[in-house]
């Protein structure tokens, strides 16, 4: 039996964040979102930088999320269809803001980086890096495919865990064709957002458990699976209490068809 679907991973201490697992007949495959270059032979890149002009309507074209009230850098969560940052062809949900026009605004408050952002002028250069594992509370979608909400927040307070779009949003009006200068400095290079290999877990002899260590309660809509060599999942913390009964009914299902088969 095969199955794929979206959960989340606790990984030791780290916050969870989003996953996809996909269970083969010999393998539990979990993987996790990256920006990889696809122009000629594939790579990852620590950091991109791209520059983009502020349109009369509609801004920028993007909104954030984040910031050092929560240990971690603004980012990217939503992305206007036919906007600047979508355009650019370089900027992607869950992109961290790491410079804007040279100031380093990695360890800068949510509302120091809307600031910035509000008054960087026409034209912005950012230099961004893709978190891969965004903590699961910013709740970030999971691809490009959302609209932004019209909203005026040109007056008062942003909220990290809120999307902050002043004069980044989208309007549906805009008319405003792209610049030259909004294309990447590198125009040859292609990037794509692609779920990618994590950890791999062979189902041969392997196992599973739903137990809090050294105790016998059950972790709720959780589990854990281990390889014969001791190699763990981690906890993958389902979506629902029918999600997780149907993910271990279909390992079960695998493990047990293996070992009949090796016998």
């Amino acid at each position: 039996k095969t199955k794929t679907g979206v959960c989340l991973l606790q990984d030791g201490n780290q916050e969870p964040f989003k996953v996809r697992l996909h269970l083969a007949k010999d393998i539990l495959m979990i993987q996790e979102q990256d920006v990889i270059c696809v122009s000629g032979e594939p790579f990852y890149s620590g950091e991109r930088t791209v520059t983009i002009r502020r349109q009369t309507i509609g801004g920028f074209g993007l909104s954030i999320k984040g910031g050092a009230e929560h240990n971690i850098p603004v980012v990217i969560s939503k992305i206007s269809k036919e906007q600047r940052a979508e355009l650019s062809g370089l900027l992607f949900i869950g992109d961290a803001i790491l410079q804007i026009n040279g100031i380093n605004v990695r360890k800068c408050r949510h509302e120091e980086v809307v600031q910035v952002l509000r008054n960087a002028g026409e034209e912005v250069t950012l230099t961004v890096s893709f978190l891969k594992r965004a903590p699961a509370f910013l709740k970030l979608p999971l691809n490009e495919d959302c609209a932004c909400a019209p909203s005026d927040q040109s007056s008062g307070t942003s909220s990290p865990l809120c999307d902050s779009g002043l004069h980044l949003n989208y309007h549906p009006n805009n008319t405003d064709t792209l610049s030259c200068s909004s294309w990447p400095a590198s125009p040859g290079l292609r990037w794509e957002k692609r779920w990618c290999d994590l950890r791999l877990i062979p189902l041969l002899h392997s196992r599973f458990s739903q137990y809090l260590p050294g105790s016998d309660l059950c972790r709720q809509n959780a589990f854990q699976v281990i390889a014969v060599d001791g190699v763990c999942s981690g906890i993958i913390q389902c979506l629902s209490a029918e999600d997780c009964i149907d993910w271990l009914q279909a390992i079960a299902s695998n493990i047990s068809n293996l070992t009949k088969h090796n016998v």
